[in-house]
């Protein structure tokens, strides 16, 4: 969805309308706002809701940006991307929000104001007093509320205490309430039942019957409900949840969902002995670490806001009825400071020139990330420390190659982006720490209560070491081991660790819809890095010598492998048979994949059953004397062979008789490119094998599952184990063999989708997983990235993740050849015996530069334009390491050929 510009409208962005100039913002989860016409709901200052069509306005801002976001150029969406290391966001506000020409000011920094309840649901707080420090975040803030009521004496007021359970705003809006209170001075309220202000205090005057509305004129924070998260003397136990004492707990700094937005209210912030540095912090890092840029727009506009404010101060309150309204967010103004893959850092950018970007690949990596070798794999038994260990310089999005510094041998080195791998213990910008010693931190004598030492953000990454600014303002640089990462969860994550206390948390028995993940904006980051350098250390110049090296490399490889292919291409000959067509199917989200596969209990052929399986066959198969169904004795290595409870004689004479029918169905109608053995010792086991389809990046493959049948059978799914060998070659299909599908019941899901006792078979589960898993793009198979197809974010991410998907699916063939699954020894050899020349010619292929899946069962390119987007020199050289090895194994089991094939070692590129 575009704005007038032409630019991607974001859920939570300021836009303008194009008529009027007026600001508003985009409501969260775009997807659940879009009406079926098209139009946005938009927020307004006031707190109304307007519908609006997206090229009625424009996008002028992004105040959620903040350190750590990860984001890609407006200009060029599907090119790098970039981490925000620092943002600053400066804000105009106005007296009233429904009259926009009355300017309180322009440009106020954020930490300046004070919200109308100064602790937001999510923030950070330390407590302090009685020796005991914890890091927490609040869930909950009970508030006292002073009503006023018209009269003739003056204004009567009545307290009325615990009010967000018993007061009820006439005027609803739709502001954010993570950072906005409910109720606000200058606001109409009423209570939720008859005698809520008879039985409050009054402050003035007295309760009478025909005071039933009346006007909030003061707000009281009187307790706080705190989800406890760390602390620097470990093993400590967490203080109560519920804290009476507001001032024990103080504030450290805003989670992603508190930024400052159309339509907050505030007041300029006092000056009380109270306030300290960490205070300007509730922005996040906008306010503690502000861009250039943006420092110096805040500066010119101080002296115009601290003029303003002394004329607005009120001199003092001589009536109850005389209060201080808030002031509402008008426009925002953000900036931020970028570090790009390619090691190039940008200040001060326009927050609308940036766009996120929540769903990076596991190999987009960036300058300052600690990464390890991750092919070849390190022998097993030796240890950890053998692997290969370095910091990233630069990263080649469009090649997939990454220039990384080795930590012990030394020196930089360029090579596949697909051969490393992150290391779990990384930090990222923006995250909270805490040390893990409070002893080293100096924080265990001589300090006091407030000592915030302990606690901080990361600022900046520069090679072995961490910036942190911690809460009592110093900056320090620190080994990643000396401090531990406070996780962000997400504000329904807490509610619903907090267990039991829930009942109190919600005052109206329901979360707010803002309660929800704001997943589209700030993609999770625990496990990755950015990285501090000076601003001179641009790597644009270092990156120059690595194209003509990457090229000399390709060339040297694809000329060797094809010369192979040829003289392995002379002495096979290729003869086979239709097979069905699992490759035209839709991409599939991971809630529905079984939606179009519907199989008729006892009846139907594979070929017929549903919109992913077709009659064209995408790819021939020689005929196997391996039989496709047969019942053979139980294999030793059988993932479910353990669980002797649930036997062949556990489910009855009923259920024996459904598993002899459901083994017909599969002896009369299983695809050609599918085998399964049953068990006549071991009714409940089964295990099938699945060859993966031409015009996938599963080609030529194969893939293993153990099934088990439980008692319950058919009124419960089976079990299904996929052999992974460590490899996530799907987003259906786990490390740990877990098959994720609603079919299963390992996923949600609704209707057809779900398991039937009456309809559902067992070739339905084997052909949903081979048409609707093992597919051409499995990248969209995870749930909810469908909406990405024909998208930058879904074009930039779903190569990338066939590429790896593929040299996954060549990794398994060689766990294959070396541990094959009892039973189907043979089956595996003679597979790739036929098959080996057909996957080094496809090898062949892709290094000419086929894309991955667009090859036919001859390992020919089936689509005409299949090379006008080539398959990224980083994949290359990932392909040129592995296909010796392939050779060398195909070799040992006698592939026809292949004793021919004699490629030389292949090196990464070294500058």
């Amino acid at each position: 969805m575009a704005d007038a510009a032409g630019r991607p409208v974001c859920e939570l962005d300021i836009v303008a309308f194009t008529s009027t100039g007026a600001r508003g913002r985009v409501l969260e989860s775009i997807r659940r706002t879009r009406r079926v016409d098209g139009t946005l709901q938009v927020q307004r200052a006031d707190g109304a809701l307007v519908d609006a069509n997206p090229g009625d306005v424009a996008v002028v801002d992004r105040s959620w940006l903040r350190a750590g976001s990860v984001v890609a150029s407006a200009s060029d969406p599907g090119g790098q991307l970039g981490v925000v290391t620092a943002a600053a966001t400066a804000l105009d506000l106005v007296v009233d929000a429904s009259s926009s020409t009355v300017v309180a000011a322009r440009g106020v920094a954020p930490a300046e104001l004070r919200r109308v309840r100064e602790l937001s649901l999510g923030d950070y707080v330390v407590l302090r007093g009685g020796g005991a420090r914890w890091l927490g975040r609040v869930v909950e803030v009970c508030v006292d509320v002073d009503v006023l009521f018209d009269g003739g004496d003056g204004g009567a007021v009545c307290r009325v205490a615990d009010a967000g359970r018993k007061l009820i705003a006439l005027d609803k809006d739709f502001l954010k309430h993570h950072t906005n209170c409910r109720f606000y001075p200058g606001q109409r309220v009423v209570g939720r039942s008859s005698d809520v202000f008879k039985a409050s205090r009054w402050l003035n005057g007295y309760w009478k019957p025909s005071r039933k509305k009346g006007t909030v004129i003061k707000l009281t924070m009187t307790g706080a409900l705190v989800y406890w998260l760390a602390s620097p003397r470990p093993g400590g136990t967490p203080p109560p949840a519920y804290q009476h004492n507001i001032d024990d707990l103080t504030f450290f700094s805003s989670p992603k969902i508190c930024y400052w937005s159309v339509g907050d209210r505030c007041f300029f912030r006092n000056n009380n002995p109270h306030d300290n540095d960490s205070a300007g912090d509730h922005e996040s890092p906008s306010s503690s670490s502000a861009p250039p840029a943006a420092a110096r727009g805040l500066t010119q506009t101080r002296k115009y806001y601290q003029k303003s404010r002394q004329m607005r101060r009120p001199r003092r309150v001589v009536q109850p009825h005389e209060f201080e309204r808030p002031m509402t967010v008008a426009d925002t103004h953000t900036v931020a400071d970028v570090l790009w893959q390619d090691g190039t850092r940008q200040r001060g950018v326009p927050s609308a020139s940036l766009v996120p970007f929540p769903a990076r690949n596991q190999h987009d990596f960036f300058p300052g990330q600690h990464v390890r070798r991750a092919w070849p794999p390190v022998v097993a038994g030796a240890p950890a420390a053998a692997a290969d260990v370095g910091v990233v310089r630069s990263l080649d999005c469009k090649d997939r190659t990454v220039r990384v510094s080795w930590f012990k041998k030394g020196g930089d080195e360029t090579l596949s982006a697909y051969h490393l791998a992150s290391l779990g213990r990384n930090v990222f910008y923006g995250e909270v720490v805490v040390r893990v010693d409070g002893d080293a931190a100096g924080s265990t004598t001589g300090t006091t209560e407030d000592d915030l030492s302990w606690v901080g953000r990361i600022v900046d990454i520069c090679d072995t070491r961490v910036q942190v600014k911690w809460g009592d303002g110093n900056t320090t640089k620190v080994l990643p081991r000396e401090i531990a990462v406070v996780k962000e969860q997400t504000f329904s994550e807490v509610l619903r660790r907090m267990g039991s206390l829930g009942d109190w948390v919600h005052d109206d028995g329901s979360v707010d819809s803002d309660a929800q993940d704001e997943v589209a904006q700030v993609p999770p980051a625990a496990n990755n890095t950015g990285e501090g350098e000076d601003d001179e250390s641009s790597s644009g110049s270092d990156n120059d010598d690595d194209g003509p090296a990457v090229t000399r490399m390709m060339s040297r490889v694809s000329s060797v492998i094809q010369q192979a292919v040829v003289r392995l291409g002379n002495r096979f000959r290729v003869s086979g048979q239709t097979v069905v067509d699992v490759s035209g199917s839709e991409p599939a989200a991971t809630a529905n994949v079984e939606a179009s596969v519907a199989v008729p209990s006892g009846v139907g052929d594979a070929k017929q059953t549903g919109n992913a399986v077709e009659a064209d066959a995408t790819g021939s198969f020689e005929a196997s004397r391996f039989l496709r169904f047969d019942v053979a004795q139980s294999p030793q290595d059988h993932h479910y062979l353990d669980n002797s409870v649930q036997g062949t004689t556990s489910g009855g004479r009923k259920w024996t008789k459904r598993v002899q029918r459901e083994w017909k169905i599969l002896e009369n109608d299983i695809p050609d490119t599918i085998y399964v053995r049953a068990f006549e010792d071991r009714m409940d086991l089964l295990r099938a094998v699945m060859v993966g389809a031409s015009g996938t990046p599963y080609h030529d493959g194969l893939f293993f599952f153990d099934l088990q049948l439980p008692p319950s059978y058919p009124a419960a799914p089976p079990l299904v184990s996929y052999r992974s060998f460590g490899l996530r070659l799907n987003p259906n299909l786990y490390e740990s063999g877990t098959v994720c599908l609603s079919l299963l019941d390992t996923f949600g899901g609704h209707g057809s989708e779900l398991w039937s006792p009456e309809t559902s078979t067992l070739l339905q589960v084997l052909v949903s997983i081979q048409g609707l898993v093992l597919t051409a793009q499995p990248y969209y198979n995870e749930t909810g990235y469908e909406a990405q197809v024909g998208t930058p974010l879904g074009r930039r991410n779903e190569l990338p993740y066939s590429e790896n998907t593929y040299l996954l699916t060549l990794q398994t063939v060689l766990h294959l050849l070396r541990r094959p699954p009892v039973g189907f020894e043979d089956f595996v050899r003679d597979h790739f015996r036929r098959r080996g020349r057909r996957v080094l010619r496809a090898c062949q292929a892709y290094m000419e530069g086929c894309l991955v899946g667009t090859l036919d069962d001859e390992a020919r390119a089936m689509e005409a334009g299949s090379r006008e987007r080539p398959c990224s020199a980083g994949f290359r050289l990932a392909l040129a390491s592995i296909v010796p090895r392939l050779a060398e194994a195909f070799a040992e089991i006698g592939a026809d050929g292949c004793e021919q094939f004699d490629l030389p070692p292949v090196c990464s590129i070294t500058n």
